[in-house]
């Protein structure tokens, strides 16, 4: 799956620099779209969900292998409920940003059950704009906070998170395996 890109490039789209005072916006979400897969600062982790299954999208109407560019945003829907993808990568991001993405990692297989998935319904980008919005919201809430606690996740916080993702990860495959597919490839 990497040999699809590589270094600095990809790095960019798992994460989106936000202030404590920024409210994350669908039409931000949309915004980004167009930098994926570019180097900025900020960093576009909202639109390299979109721009992934548009590139998804657009290699299976074409007939082509298009399951990278699904995993790709798998993981970035993973990164979306992450609360420290979602800060300013300041001494309280880089001191805990590793620890605090593998909280559950070494227990989660095992607690599958504690992942819990909601209704969540994707008829549109707009709609998946919207979603991803909320989550990334409630992730650099959820981020700034512990920052001003100085703490870790808890693992109840983490599979909260989880869930957050996992439930917008069914809805985007409900919603692509559900639908056909539109010839210009930018509305899903």
């Amino acid at each position: 799956m990497a040999k699809l890109k590589a270094g600095k490039i990809e790095s960019h789209n798992h994460r989106a620099h936000n202030p404590p005072q920024t409210t994350v916006t669908a039409a931000m979400v949309m915004e980004q779209v167009a930098r994926y897969n570019q180097i900025d600062k900020q960093g576009h982790l909202y639109g390299a969900i979109i721009a992934s299954l548009r590139n998804y999208l657009e290699n299976r109407q074409k007939g082509k292998y298009g399951e990278y560019h699904l995993a790709y945003c798998a993981h970035y829907v993973g990164d979306l409920s992450q609360p420290l993808h979602n800060t300013l990568k300041d001494a309280y991001n880089k001191k805990y940003h590793k620890r605090t993405d593998g909280i559950v990692e070494s227990e989660v297989m095992q607690n599958l059950e504690k992942i819990k998935i909601y209704p969540v319904q994707i008829n549109s980008e707009q709609d998946l704009a919207t979603e991803i919005a909320r989550i990334a919201n409630r992730a650099k809430t959820l981020g700034y906070r512990l920052e001003a606690e100085d703490r870790l996740i808890t693992r109840e916080e983490a599979y909260q998170q989880l869930s957050d993702s996992a439930s917008l990860f069914r809805a985007i495959l409900h919603y692509v395996n559900s639908k056909p597919l539109l010839s210009t490839g930018k509305e899903f």
